[in-house]
């Protein structure tokens, strides 16, 4: 993906009625959940900052926990009793059909997700991860060089 917004990122998708969205899980910001939403920062999971989950809507807080095994979009009181639970100030959106039709020219690689993903305490080496646990030829993106003009 050339788009610097998605550049090394992990997206975790959900279904909305307009198309698709989702949230980069992997680009933590230096803003302490603790200042944001005080009522989030024990369930926060390390590291307990504020992540940028995409371009759109920046200035509202969506929150994804884990509850039961299971990963949840959450508001404020549930994401207080959830046992972690991750802060992202944004999200990343498409219009019906338009996720479908970049997935078909080959912009993204798609992967199950696990809660490890989503409250991984190393978002900087979650991508490497992802790639490094499927089959065929996605897995040597893992080895993907963070610059490959030094390469």
């Amino acid at each position: 993906m050339l788009d610097p917004n998605f550049d090394a990122t992990v997206v975790y998708l959900y279904e909305t009625t307009e198309g698709a969205a989702g949230v980069v899980v992997n680009r933590p910001t230096d803003i302490p959940v603790s200042d944001v939403l005080p009522t989030l920062a024990e369930a926060a999971a390390p590291p307990a900052v504020v992540f940028h989950g995409g371009p759109v809507g920046v200035e509202h807080a969506l929150i994804i926990g884990v509850a039961d095994g299971a990963i949840n979009l959450m508001d404020l009181e549930t994401g207080a009793g959830a046992e972690s639970v991750r802060v992202f100030a944004g999200y990343a959106g498409w219009e019906q059909g338009q996720l479908e039709l970049e997935i078909a020219e080959g912009a993204w690689f798609l992967a199950s997700s696990t809660p490890e993903d989503i409250l991984t305490p190393e978002p900087a080496e979650l991508w490497r991860q992802v790639y490094g646990r499927q089959d065929g030829l996605i897995r040597r993106y893992r080895n993907y060089p963070d610059d490959p003009r030094l390469n």
